[in-house]
């Protein structure tokens, strides 16, 4: 039996109604969309800003490497004061393999405009520093016609136009303009009648701070012993009178322990001894003042100055005594003990001179030192300062040296300071 049967066909109007419901839901779902689309979305328009660019026009490469002959001088001042004018000549040379083996070829020649300063040799000159310089010394106008200039002033000048050569030609860094005009004269002076001589010097006035002596001042001051050009001895020294060791004897050997070099070994060795066997000025304390080592070191003359002479400054008004208690550097002048600068400006220190401007005038007695040396005595130099500015005329009225008070005398046996 076959059980397959055959679909028979739909009617046309069967076929005809589905079309047409076809038709109806394909246009409902249109409808729906077109109201999709129609949703409403802002509209950004367009703003178009016109924008200026720089176009950088580079110069053309050059046709050879500089335009030789005279090029401009450049200017600059520098920090110490100095003016520097600088010109460079260039000139087309050989290769670069060749020029590189000629030292010619690439090297500096410095000239320095340097002019070296004539000394005061009048009184009147000696005045415009201070004017009352010649009422405080009467008897400098009896010994001004016979004035010479110092060979001393030549030197010092000599040695600091020949520092500065130096340091020029290896390119370090040159003395200021200060620290080179730091000396207005230096005078060989000689009384006519007593024919005491003096070696007059004006300048301005730095701080020494050197100086130790266990004996009076077992113990020291950490701010001035740190300072970069601290040395714990002076040219002036005498035999210690104590088993009190120096103070800084500690350091020294120290530095010793750790030094490596055998110069620096043998000259530690050498101030080690001289700390134990000997004691020296203290610059906070005792009043002295310094002069160049090329004027202590010398041909002997009658007017070279020595360690332990006597001496007088003058500032303003105010006349200090004092002596002669060390030397410094060769090119350098005008220098005094801490004690002395703090008396001139209390803002004087290690770092900080007291007088800037060459207003001091030292007054020194060659040849005037007493020996054997020994531990400051203020009262005798008192008196040794005033005898020998009796000899060259002595102080104009009105005027009193300054009394130093021993700082390391009993309480009870202190002088007081003159309250002038």
């Amino acid at each position: 039996m076959d059980y397959s049967s055959t679909t028979p066909p739909l009617p046309k109007w069967v076929i005809a109604v589905s079309l047409l419901l076809l038709a109806v839901a394909c246009l409902s779902t249109m409808a729906t969309c077109n109201r999709i689309e129609r949703v409403e979305v802002p509209v950004i328009q367009e703003k178009i800003v016109e924008k200026i660019v720089e176009v950088e026009v580079k110069p053309p490469l050059p046709s050879r490497a500089v335009d030789y002959g005279d090029t401009p001088d450049d200017l600059v001042k520098l920090y110490n004061g100095f003016q520097i004018r600088t010109t460079m000549e260039a000139s087309e040379g050989k290769r670069a393999s060749l020029e590189r083996k000629d030292k010619g070829a690439y090297e500096i020649e410095y000239r320095l405009k340097l002019r070296v300063p004539k000394a005061s040799d009048t009184l009147a000159d000696l005045a415009t520093l201070n004017e009352q310089l010649p009422a405080i010394l009467p008897g400098l106008a009896n010994m001004m016609p016979t004035a010479k200039v110092s060979g001393f002033y030549h030197l010092l000048y000599k040695l600091k136009t020949e520092r500065v050569q130096r340091y020029l030609t290896r390119l370090k860094r040159i003395p200021s303009r200060h620290n080179f005009f730091d000396c207005e004269t230096v005078l060989e002076l000689k009384h006519p009648k007593s024919e005491q001589r003096v070696l007059l010097i004006q300048g301005e006035m730095d701080v020494v701070s050197d100086g130790s002596d266990g004996d009076r001042m077992p113990e020291y001051d950490e701010y001035i012993a740190n300072s970069a050009y601290y040395q714990p001895f002076t040219s002036y020294g005498w035999k210690k009178q104590t088993d009190q060791p120096n103070p800084l004897l500690s350091r020294w050997e120290e530095k010793l322990s750790k030094a490596t070099n055998s110069s620096s070994i043998k000259t530690l060795k050498a101030e080690i001894a001289d700390l134990k066997a000997r004691s020296f000025l203290i610059a906070r304390k005792d009043p002295f003042v310094v002069v160049p080592t090329s004027f202590v070191l010398a041909r002997a003359t009658a007017y070279r100055p020595r360690i332990g002479d006597y001496c007088v400054v003058i500032y303003g008004d105010k006349i200090y005594p004092a002596i002669l208690g060390d030397s410094g550097p060769t090119y350098k002048s005008g220098e005094a003990s801490l004690r002395m600068a703090q008396e001139i400006s209390k803002k004087a220190s290690p770092y900080n001179r007291p007088v800037s401007d060459l207003t001091v005038t030292y007054i020194i007695f060659p040849q005037s030192r007493d020996q054997p040396f020994g531990p400051p005595d203020l009262k005798k130099w008192h008196a040794r300062c005033e005898e020998y500015l009796g000899k060259i005329g002595g102080l104009g009225e009105g005027y009193q040296m300054h009394v130093w008070e021993d700082l390391f005398a009993p309480e009870e046996d202190a002088t007081e300071e003159d309250p002038s």
